[in-house]
Parts: structure tokens; sequence; C-alpha cells
């Protein structure tokens, strides 16, 4: 059976780990089967890097070479796109270009496909992807190589994404992480005492794919137009639903209601696993505080001592739970970094400015996000205005992607708008895209996380 490219790939990186596992043996474990397994494998991946690239140069010629089959008629053929089009400094344009032409095309992949060869150039990039992407019940799946730029894109406004987790392929929808549970044991004792047995135990971390959507709705009067700026809008605007949400659900979502879990919630698990208690926070009644594990209560009268204790504190949590040190990073509302930007002290200097103009806050680098409340009751309800500050090893934060996008138009399909109100596409004139992303957000370690609750820093004028 032939094989796509995408299973050619999956195919090499499982044979590369492999040759990995091998090549980090030391000498005297480095046995005559592991070399013979090891050029064995070094020949298969050579192979299938051969028939990746073969693969690959087919698909570009189809591309360049695509005419239309018998029976649909015949348009003009425009030259390439010049660098200077916008379309190839910025490939993400492409992902509005084929929205608007499936729209065009009533959701069928050929007809746009030619309304994008008359309005765009039979050579230009939004037609080559219409061409040699198609997806399935008249949807458009972006392909990896385009997908791949529309994640850059949700990066810098996705605060998770762009704080850099370890990114993994989930091909499969599910995925299972083995790790270790406990450690074996040693202690002295007489020469002549035999040694107590131990051994390590383990655990599994079971990644499995949540579905997340969104329909927008773009009106006709744009669709029909062939213009960067108007795919830009088309794309931004899927972009920015998509990534918002996405952020929320890996900073605070509980795992239910088929939403992966955050790092709030991952916090609560280490918080529980050590004899602790569960957080249970609320903007419209009394919070349960959470104790234990690596949770800290902000003081509610702070002054900039007791910041400073706070922000030493939760360094402290990770560096006592021997969390590693390679990519922490801080996340937390603008109105907590404000007050940090701003803070003096008697003599009227400014504590963290100088060190945050570098992006860095106590050595870290750090993130701000309204996603972040600020009205959340504190556990006697005193306080109705707080937030929190976490500081998480992004080295051990993973995102597990299972399929990064996919889009499907409609103009006859209905929708619910922010009212609750039903609305009819065709009513309205306009064209429902509906986006699509799997994915699903893990801890190699719970302990990884730090949560201040209860925050309540705020500039003297906000």
């Amino acid at each position: 059976m032939d094989k796509k490219l995408a299973e050619l790939r999956q195919e090499r990186a499982t044979v590369l780990t492999q040759m990995k596992a091998l090549a980090e043996k030391e000498d005297k474990d480095f046995t005559v089967e592991d070399q013979k397994s090891f050029t064995d494998l070094t020949a298969k991946a050579d192979a299938l890097l051969a028939d990746i690239e073969r693969k690959k140069a087919v698909q570009d010629r189809m591309a360049k070479t695509a005419e239309p089959v018998e029976g649909q008629p015949e348009t003009k053929r425009a030259p390439a796109a010049v660098k200077s089009d916008p379309y190839e400094k910025d490939v993400t344009l492409i992902i509005g270009g084929c929205a608007k032409m499936l729209a065009i095309g009533k959701d069928g992949v050929m007809t746009a496909g030619q309304a994008a060869a008359q309005l765009y150039g039979e050579n230009h990039p939004v037609t080559k992807a219409l061409v040699t992407n198609i997806g399935t019940a008249g949807g458009f799946a972006v392909a990896p190589d385009v997908a791949s730029e529309i994640i850059e894109i949700l990066r810098p406004k996705a605060v998770v994404r762009s704080a850099g987790p370890r990114s993994l392929p989930m091909p499969r929808g599910t995925m299972h992480l083995p790790g270790q549970g406990s450690t074996a044991t040693a202690s002295y004792g007489a020469e002549s005492r035999p040694a107590g047995k131990s051994q390590p135990s383990l655990r599994g971390i079971v990644a499995s794919f949540k579905k997340l959507k969104a329909l927008v709705p773009v009106s006709n009067d744009m669709i029909r137009y062939a213009n960067p700026a108007f795919d830009a809008f088309v794309r931004d605007d899927i972009v920015k639903v998509m990534a918002l949400r996405e952020d929320r659900a890996f900073l605070f979502d509980d795992g239910t209601l088929d939403t992966p879990k955050g790092m709030l919630t991952f916090a609560n698990q280490y918080a529980v696993g050590t004899g602790g208690t569960a957080g249970v926070f609320s903007s419209s009644a009394n919070s349960v505080a959470a104790a234990g594990g690596n949770f800290l209560t902000s003081t509610s009268a702070y002054t900039l001592a007791t910041v400073a204790a706070e922000l030493g504190g939760l360094v402290n949590k990770l560096d006592a739970a021997n969390v590693d040190e390679d990519k922490r990073v801080w996340f937390m509302h603008p109105r907590s970094y404000n007050y940090l930007y701003n803070v003096q002290n008697a003599l009227g200097v400014y504590v963290y400015r100088d060190e945050l103009n570098k992006g860095t806050l106590l050595g870290y680098p750090f993130k701000k996000s309204t996603q972040f409340s600020v009205a959340i009751w504190n556990a006697d309800g005193s306080n109705k205005d707080c937030s929190f500050v976490i500081l998480a090893e992004m080295a051990d934060a993973m995102i597990l992607d299972s399929m990064q996008l996919e889009l499907a138009v409609s103009r006859e399909g209905s929708y619910t708008d922010e009212n609750g109100n039903s609305q009819s596409a065709f009513a309205n004139d306009e064209t429902v895209i509906r986006a699509i992303a799997e994915h699903d957000f893990q801890m190699r370690h719970d302990e990884a996380i730090a949560v201040l609750q209860f925050v309540r820093w705020a500039p003297a004028i906000s």
C-alpha cells in the first residue's frame, strides 16, 4: 500500500528515535547486536528519506503543472506569484484565501480551485493549495507545510505555546507516556547485614485528543473580493478565537466537559498528592483556597516586602521539589506585571523595571495574558479582585497535536450568536467558516508548576 508523506515522516521519526537510543548507550553496553541494529536502522532511515524526497518532488511538480480535468472550463494561465506578492512573504494568508474560495465554490474543492484560478491566477499559492490539499466532507485540510506556518501565528497570541513547551505529534489521537512513579532506596548497614530490597515503580500518562471548534461568520460582501487585506482578516479572526480558547484551556481548564487539563489543575493534583487540598476558585462566590503542594497565598494588604517574598517563595517551591531549571516561565495578568514594573522602594528606585525591560523577572522570562481573571473571590469573600501568578517549568509541559487545523465552509448553515440567538447564514448573506483543531496538554511532572493564589497586586492608579 502506498504510504502518504505524513506516514513516511512519522515512520522515519520512529526509526531515528530508535537510533538515538542505541547511540546513547555506553561503550561497555553496546553489543554486536546493537551495532547490527544501528546499521539496519541507518539504512532504513536513509531509504525512508529518499522515499519522502521522491514523493515531495512529485507533489511539487503536480502542483506546478495541474490542469483542469476533462469537462471543466479552461482558465487563463497566469504567471507565478512574484516574490513581492504578500502571499509569498506571509504564507498564512493562504488560509484566508482558501476559505474564501471554498465559500465561492459552495464547498466544492474543484469549483473553488477554478474560482481561485480566475481571481488569483492559476499559479498563485492559493490556487495551488486548493489543488494539492483536499479535506474530507468538502472541507479544506491545511497541509503540514502550511499548518506549521499557522501555528507560528498562534504562538505570539497564545502565551502557553509561545513559552516553549514540548510539541509532540499525536497522529493516532492518543498516546501513552510512561514515567517513573517512585525511586529505589539505598541505606547504610553493617558488613554482614543484607541490603534491603527496593525497586522503582512506574506510572503512566495517557494523552488523548480534545477537539477545539470555532464557527466564524464572514460577510459574503467581503468574500467576493480577492484582496490580501481581506484574506488576512479572515485568517486573523479564525486564529484569534482558536488561540484564545486553547490558551485558556492550557492555563485553567480542569479536564471536564472534553477539555484538556490546564496548569492550575496539575498544581491542584500535586497538592492533593502531597496530602493537601485542591483549590476551587470562583468569581461569583467564596473560593476554596488550595493548601499544600506548590501553592502559596498572597498577602491581601501587600507591600514591596511581601511581594518579593512571594516571588521568591514560588522559585523556592520548584527548587524544593527538585524541578529542573531549564525553561522556567512566569505567567500573570498585565495588572500584576504593571505593579511590578512601576513599584518603587523608599529611595524612589524602580525595583524590577530594569530587569523587566530585559524580558525577565528574577532571571526567568514572563508572559502576560488577560486570560487571567482579576475578579476571583478569596476564601472569605472579603476581596473580590484576586488573580494568580504562575511559575512553570516549560520543559515539563507538553502540547500533543493530533490535528492542527481543518477548515470547512457553508453558506446554508446556521449558528448561535453571542446572545444565544440562532442566525441563518443564508438569510444574513454570510458564510460560516468552521475551524477544528485536536490536541491535549500534559505535564511530565505535576510538581513543575508553582501557583500564587489570591494576588491583588495593582498599580496605584488602575
